[in-house]
């Protein structure tokens, strides 16, 4: 996954407060974060949700704005920034004298975190002269020609194919059991964006028949047919499952 801008320094701010931001419950919570108590770092997500995707509508990102799951996306990632390393930005901010001013401060991490997924998306990707290989295209494990041993072509597919199930039911079971808040929850726990555990969500049984069919060796057509999709909603889910997989497994 492509790597987040500078750590959040929190001195970086438009200017310091001379009191303690107006919202006493959520510095609060910030401070039972730092102070490693586990019951508030749940009930800060809750508080700062709302404040946060308002912030995140009005980052200047171009057409990615237009995406109706972007501001959630961005919000994701702010909370993986609070959350790294043991909360370290939240202790850096809590142990500020005077405190910041709390919004200024929460702006900053929106935008680095909206930057973020904009280098994410496919053209803003930067090239790098050694990049890891990728997780393996669906097109490379319809061949018949198997090699024997562990990475073999058989092995390959099941591992794909047990991999992508694995995924749908987890998903399927936090969405059960959390309703809405499984996307965030999954994808802080996955470290992909939200959309792809919306995906499986939604469209789990749909990606695991495509699945099969592909590592069958049947033609989009011909899957499209049998599934009653389009030739399109094929391509479209073979699509979003190889995004899954380089977005759960390749570190770039």
């Amino acid at each position: 996954m492509t790597a987040m801008t500078d750590p959040i320094d929190p001195t970086v701010l438009a200017a310091p407060a001379t009191a303690v931001d107006g919202d006493a419950q959520t510095w609060a919570l910030l401070r039972a974060v730092a102070a490693g108590d586990p019951t508030a770092w749940p009930a800060l997500l809750t508080r700062l949700e709302p404040e946060l995707l308002g912030f995140a509508r009005r980052q200047p990102i171009g057409r990615l704005r237009d995406r109706d799951d972007t501001p959630r996306e961005i919000v994701t990632r702010v909370f993986r920034r609070l959350h790294a390393r043991d909360h370290a930005a939240i202790k850096k901010l809590c142990a500020l004298d005077p405190p910041p001013e709390l919004r200024a401060w929460l702006r900053v991490v929106v935008r680095r975190s909206a930057i973020d997924y904009m280098r994410e998306a496919p053209e803003f990707e930067r090239a790098t002269a050694n990049r890891p290989d990728r997780w393996i295209s669906l097109a490379t494990l319809t061949s018949d020609a198997a090699a024997p041993g562990p990475s073999s072509l058989p092995d390959k597919r099941r591992l794909v194919l047990s991999t992508v199930r694995e995924m749908v039911a987890r998903a399927a079971a936090e969405f059960r059991a959390r309703g809405d808040d499984a996307f965030t929850h999954l994808a802080l726990e996955w470290k992909i964006p939200r959309i792809h555990v919306r995906r499986l969500v939604t469209k789990g049984d749909q990606f695991l028949a495509v699945l099969v069919a592909v590592l069958e060796g049947r033609s989009h057509v011909e899957i499209a047919a049998s599934l009653r999709l389009t030739r399109r909603e094929v391509e479209l889910t073979v699509r979003y499952i190889e995004e899954l997989l380089h977005a759960r497994f390749t570190v770039d």
